[in-house]
């Protein structure tokens, strides 16, 4: 380092582990069109007309997301980022985490955290996952399994 240098920065970038889907494993769901009762509906329409008069609490929330591929996602603190979905996508990405062929019949902090990983958010992600897993019949008959 040259000696007239008085300051000298460091950029040192935060390590994450990989979505799930980057290593090529997804849940398929489908895209389903937005309704005007969508958690998604106001910040999409911010962020695709920035200019439209919109309530000050959708502008903030907007600054936590983009526009991918007619996709809103959503920027992790891990900088990864996570597919929104709507209520019928979640309730399937929920179904299959909890109880399709990847899913082991977790409780629903676990299942949050696999929803994650696999890339996937909604505002009312852990509530969501702790109401599913507490409704599961099979895990209400034998205990998680």
């Amino acid at each position: 380092m040259p000696e007239d240098c008085v300051q000298r920065i460091i950029k040192i970038g935060r390590k994450s582990l990989p979505s799930v889907l980057t290593r090529g494993m997804e849940i398929e769901v489908n895209s389903a069109l937005i309704t005007k009762d969508d958690w998604r509906e106001p910040i999409m329409t911010y962020l695709q007309y920035p200019t439209l008069p919109s309530e000050k609490r959708v502008r903030i929330m907007a600054t936590n997301y983009l526009m991918w591929n007619e996709d809103l996602v959503r920027k992790s603190k891990d900088e990864v980022l996570l597919r929104c979905l709507g209520k019928t996508e979640y309730m399937k990405v929920m179904g299959e985490t909890h109880e399709g062929i990847c899913g082991a019949h977790q409780g629903g902090r676990k299942m949050c955290w696999l929803i994650r990983r696999y890339g996937y958010f909604w505002p009312t992600m852990l509530k969501d996952c702790i109401d599913y897993s507490k409704g599961c019949e099979a895990c209400q008959r034998h205990g998680p399994i």
